[in-house]
């Protein structure tokens, strides 16, 4: 009678080939298994195992999952661009026919630059493996909030509002806000994300200004078409810096996991955000057949943003639990 060993198998955890048990390396891709954490008991083994095999698989459908939802989510930003652009376009258009004022146009026009800006900067990062995001992706978007926090501003000054109390509108996602307040600190957050980018004070100290200058563009953007399709873009964004600074004061065995943990709670909360923005946006109001084409146009473009950042949404949120499996399993990141 056989040996019930001769019959036991095991899956290689990078290519998910099924090999004997007592195979030390995978003859598809040469993996070492003697790398792998053994379990202090033999008769945990059993356990271990499915979730191997579990992590195993769903790594599979990570990189399509991250390359999909990432190509939804840069053409919800470019259609959220768009909405701004075509505002713009209609705010110009009647400040040319009813002689508006040089501050009116300088408003609308930085507006619309801003948008522009907005719209193509994650371009340049989608041909990038993975959810790597390029540093001309970064510079373009703060150069959009730059311009966003200056029309602000002017706004600010255009409606003499001298209210500390800050008062935001928003017509179809385009940011409309009469005080000075949200300008200033939207402006001094991006004083401290160009700080971080061109001057190195060490990771630490870079980390902290980031971590700050998000959290105070953030809380002026992420009811607006400058959210990244995503109402909890800077909460993401700051947990992956914060999680990314593990190594800096723990440098253990477990380091690269709670990394990649700190990375799939960061894109499960991101694309949490992106169902809801999404949903909201295709919840908006149709305008009165009495309005112009612009701002019909404005409402299809504001629709499509939101269908397709529902669909990101969705694809976003079973990616990140995907990656958290086998992150906390592998104790490794996952491939994208």
């Amino acid at each position: 009678m056989n040996n019930i060993n001769d019959t036991m198998v095991k899956y290689c955890p990078r290519c998910g080939t099924q090999v004997p048990d007592d195979a030390r390396f995978c003859p598809k891709c040469g993996f070492d298994f003697s790398t792998l954490q053994q379990p202090s008991q033999q008769p945990t083994q059993p356990q271990i195992q499915p979730l191997i095999d579990t992590a195993t698989r769903v790594s599979r459908y990570i990189p399509t999952l991250t390359k999909y939802g990432k190509l939804l989510v840069i053409l919800a930003i470019i259609f959220e661009g768009l909405t701004t652009i075509l505002f713009t376009v209609d705010a110009l258009t009647s400040s040319a026919k009813y002689s508006g004022s040089a501050t009116t146009i300088a408003i609308d026009s930085l507006l619309m630059i801003s948008a522009i800006f907005y719209l193509i900067a994650p371009i340049f990062s989608f041909p990038v493996k993975g959810l790597e995001v390029k540093k001309l992706t970064i510079i373009l978007g703060i150069f959009a909030f730059l311009l966003l926090a200056i029309s602000y501003i002017l706004i600010a000054k255009e409606t003499s509002s001298s209210s500390i109390v800050v008062r935001g509108l928003t017509i179809y996602g385009v940011p409309l806000c009469d005080n000075i307040t949200a300008g200033i600190i939207i402006l001094i957050g991006v004083i401290f994300i160009i700080l971080s980018i061109f001057m190195d004070l060490g990771q630490l100290v870079n980390s902290i200004i980031q971590v700050v200058g998000i959290i105070l563009i953030y809380a002026y953007t992420y009811y607006n078409n400058f959210n990244f399709e995503s109402f909890l873009w800077g909460v993401a964004v700051s947990i992956v810096i914060i999680f990314n600074l593990i190594p800096y004061f723990y440098k253990g065995e477990y380091a690269k996991m709670i990394v990649s943990i700190g990375y799939s709670i960061g894109i499960l909360i991101f694309t949490i955000g992106t169902l809801i923005t999404g949903i909201s946006q295709v919840s908006a109001g149709a305008p009165s057949s009495y309005s112009s084409a612009l701002l019909h146009a404005m409402y299809g473009t504001y629709l499509t943003a939101g269908v397709l950042g529902i669909l990101a949404g969705a694809l976003g949120i079973l990616d990140s639990i995907f990656m958290l499996i086998y992150a906390i399993t592998m104790k490794s990141s996952p491939p994208m």
